[in-house]
């Protein structure tokens, strides 16, 4: 059993419930069309040629034969000025219209936000729609429950089918013109279909389409909470050259098909083996698994992941796994023992370790997934970790997922994988923690050469790079699955505890030493819907570049092998014969995301230590508690002012856009392991758990100490809300609920107002973790026995049920030693053991 710190984290005590206050409303200027304008656009003449089939009675089977026309049983794409949020429930008023989902488009001159509607219309949904345009356009009201449409009308720029150019997306496009065929001249792709209420007629129409290009079905799946109904194929090399051409014959033309993908591959960090080994803690685990993690088939029989794995071989790998066993067994080391260079004290529980990929033999020995779509691999490993009679695993409630799919950088859309995640974290309630992913290609400059990089001091180094990076920030995004919004997701610090070496060789730099920035390869946000993405920053090791020459200028590449000889987190390895080393040193997110992982599990044991009926909490309240206490702990670095000054921009008063390049690097920030594992005298972290009902309100009661009263010091507050949203595929909002956290109305007597450097309000209520802060310097007023409230509250939306919900909150002012013993003695629930001196 874990040891109760001195200052263990409080218990809120229960919140006062009430009503959800209502919030101002948010006026966007959309741009609108006259009716005028309509009549005479390209839509008018496309609803116009549907008119005439109808009149004619004719086949409106026969608009099939036009790609750009409306026709039954296509997908259809409304293009606006702006979102229509209430147009789905009026959609589905239409029988036989399927509302497919909604995607934010590029931002153009005219409209700040335009949205993409998809539809699926059958014969009879034509005629009706066709007849709602019509209303319309004669400027007659239409009929009751179908007022959305007007607004529809008014802000539609362009209807179109879904073609295929929307089925391969530019970023799909540029990975598959560089695919190669296998030795029997095939490629692998990823065929998602559009997912309809009953899909067995699409898949069987996709099978077909398949076969008569001579492509082979290698698996399939379809998962219903996640919306996703994929297959995996063979398909001849010529028949990939047509899909690039993006034509109007074969796969890219079929009707079914919503993405043509490149096969997923995975993203594997730098990992480097090294000379000597090291002693493992000789202590085991007892307690049964809370954490999981999936990924390559590891060494079990390391020394120092002896005893404390408990693999699962679900998919039979294990066989197939004769090449070197890197990724999982460096991920294992990194989730039990942190860095071996600085290592955490070993966990009081086994972890449950699934396998999902394998290295094979031969010169292409990196570790791959089976012959199996990802996001199904994952659905089946957690269903049965977590379902039926017997499960394997059912205490986890943290799941590491230290992969990424460098094929499928987020460009705005939702992968698969990442819906599936979000639909796993939601129906089972775990804290799923995912590496942000890795970039390892040049950054190429045009203004200077090598010797005037050279001649640079450090600081103007690492602004050069800076600025580099900056510029290439929309093709260094966020790898699948790491855009999930109930995910936690996770880039690489940079930083780690390996010796600084004398020297580095000639063209080896180390640019971002000291900047408190991430690597220089790790993934940039934001996510999904403008989401703070990544959540996090844990230490990633230090990731050096190599200075080259390129057409009269220079680059700066990220290393790929050697690197550990200059910095990296120590882990365990496979020994490498002929030194026999057993241990190395890896670089990348994915080992930040496994530390993460292994802190969440301490702070677990510390929770479950100090409080008896800690485990009574429902799993998903807990892993809820441990991913907002995660973010709880972060905060900007001073990379912040270093990303202001370089990428800008440098007008201070566009803040929040200062603000939102800032979290592309930093997210919420880089974490505080000593913050999230216990207290100090002068800073109490208080904790809640619970649920929230529509329209619902929760309304803690802070104790504010008198300590910090009538003190002109710094001090601060700060608060992190978590929940699980239900995915809503097909639906216009995806985050199905949706929690507002409201700024306290007492923040002035408290000499306290919104930090400046951290998200603002708007960025932080994008996504499923809400972070404030409020510091401030001027003498707090505090009664005795007084008080802040804080309200956590669950705004509109059309899930009825009740939504779970972790919160925090910190008081802080440095050197006010007896805050934690103030705060403690005016809460009810007390932990196991009082507050030592």
């Amino acid at each position: 059993m874990a040891q109760i710190p001195d200052q263990p984290l409080l218990k809120l005590d229960a919140p006062r419930l009430g009503a959800r206050r209502p919030g101002s409303a948010r006026f966007v200027s959309t741009r609108k069309f006259s009716l005028q304008q309509q009549r005479a656009s390209d839509t008018a003449r496309k609803f116009q040629r549907l008119q005439k089939v109808f009149d004619e009675e004719g086949d409106p089977l026969e608009l099939r034969s036009d790609p750009s026309g409306m026709a039954p049983e296509r997908l259809l794409v409304f293009e606006l000025t702006g979102s229509v949020n209430n147009f789905a429930r009026a959609a589905a008023r239409v029988p036989g219209l399927e509302f497919i989902g909604t995607e934010d488009l590029d931002e153009d001159d005219d409209d700040r936000s335009p949205v993409l509607y998809l539809l699926v219309p059958d014969a009879a949904a034509l005629r009706q729609m066709l007849s709602l345009w019509r209303t319309w356009l004669d400027d007659k009201a239409l009929p009751r429950g179908f007022t959305p449409w007007r607004d529809l009308f008014l802000q539609l720029r362009e209807i179109r089918p879904w073609g295929p150019r929307d089925r391969v997306t530019p970023e799909d496009l540029s990975v598959l013109a560089n695919e190669h065929a296998d030795e029997q001249g095939r490629i692998r792709l990823e065929i998602e279909l559009v997912f309809r209420k009953d899909g067995s007629a699409s898949e069987k129409a996709a099978r077909q389409a398949l076969a008569a290009v001579n492509a082979e079905v290698i698996s399939a799946t379809r998962i219903e909470g996640a919306g996703y109904h994929a297959l995996l194929a063979y398909v001849p090399q010529i028949e990939l050259l047509r899909i690039i051409e993006l034509g109007n014959e074969g796969l890219v033309a079929e009707e079914t098909i919503l993405f043509i993908r490149p096969q997923s591959i995975t993203q594997i960090d730098v990992i480097e083996v090294e000379e000597g080994g090291e002693a493992p803690p000789s202590s085991q685990p007892q307690g049964n698994p809370i954490a999981a993690i999936l990924d390559a088939v590891p060494l079990a029989g390391h020394p120092h992941l002896l005893g404390r794995l408990l693999v699962d071989d679900m998919f039979n790998l294990e066989p197939l796994s004769v090449g070197p066993r890197v990724h999982g067994t460096a991920m294992a080391s990194a989730v039990l023992f942190g860095d071996l260079n600085d290592p955490m004290s070993p966990v009081d529980r086994k972890v449950h370790f699934v396998n999902v990929m394998y290295a094979p033999e031969g010169p292409d020995n990196q570790e791959r997934f089976p012959n199996r779509l990802p996001a199904d691999l994952f659905h089946e490993a957690i269903a049965r970790m977590k379902e039926g009679p017997e499960p394997s695993a059912p205490e986890v409630i943290i799941v590491n997922v230290s992969l990424g799919d460098k094929n499928k950088p987020f460009a705005g859309q939702l992968s698969g994988w990442a819906r599936v995640v979000d639909y796993l974290a939601f129906r089972y309630g775990l804290l799923i923690v995912i590496s942000a992913g890795n970039h390892f290609h040049s950054l190429q400059a045009t203004d200077l050469n090598t010797a005037a990089f050279e001649a640079l001091s450090a600081p103007d180094k690492a602004k050069a790079a800076l600025k580099l990076s900056g510029l290439s920030m929309a093709s260094r995004r966020l790898l699948a699955p790491s855009e999930a919004i109930n995910a936690l997701t996770v880039g690489a610090l940079h930083g780690d505890a390996h010796p600084t070496p004398p020297a580095l060789p000639a063209w080896i730099f180390d640019v971002w030493a000291d900047t408190g920035l991430c690597n220089i390869s790790s993934a940039l946000g934001p996510g999904y819907g403008g989401s703070t993405k990544p959540d996090l920053l844990a230490k990633g090791g230090r990731h050096h570049v190599r200075l080259s020459p390129a057409s009269g200028s220079y680059s700066l590449t990220p290393l790929t092998n050697a690197a550990a000889s200059f910095g990296g987190i120590k882990v365990a390895v496979p020994p490498n014969p002929p030194n026999m080393a057993d241990t190395g040193r890896t670089i990348g997110t994915s080992v930040a995301a496994a530390i993460t992982t292994g802190l969440a599990i301490r702070a677990h044991e510390l929770l479950e230590a100090a409080y008896e009926d800690f485990l009574d909490i429902s799993g998903a309240h807990r892993a809820l508690l441990l991913k907002s206490l995660l973010t709880h702990c972060a905060r900007w670095t001073s990379a912040r002012d270093l990303v202001v000054e370089v990428i800008g921009p440098a007008d201070s008063r566009q803040h929040v856009r200062q603000r939102d390049n800032v979290r592309r690097y930093l997210g919420y920030g880089a974490i505080d392991p000593a913050l999230a594992l216990s207290c100090a005298n002068d800073r109490a972290t208080l904790w809640a758990v619970g649920n929230l009902f529509p329209d619902q309100a929760h309304s803690y009661s802070v104790p504010i100490p008198i300590a910090i009263s009538g003190k002109a010091e710094p001090h601060e507050i700060a608060a992190t809300v978590t929940w699980f949203a239900p995915p809503r595929v097909g639906a216009a909002n995806y985050r199905g609920a949706r929690l507002k956290l409201l700024d306290p109305n007492d923040l002035g007597m408290l000499g306290l107002s919104a930090e400046k450097h951290q998200p603002d309000s708007n960025q932080s209520h994008r996504g499923t973790v809400i972070h404030r802060r409020w510091t401030g310097t001027r003498a707090a007023v505090v009664a005795q026995d007084g008080e802040m409230n804080i309200t956590v509250q669950r705004e509109p939306d059309e899930f009825s049920q009740a939504v779970p919900y972790a919160f925090l909150v910190t008081i802080e002012m440095a050197g006010a030693t007896e805050l934690y013993a103030e705060v403690q003695a005016r809460i009810a629930v007390k932990p196991k053991v009082p507050v030592t001196a």
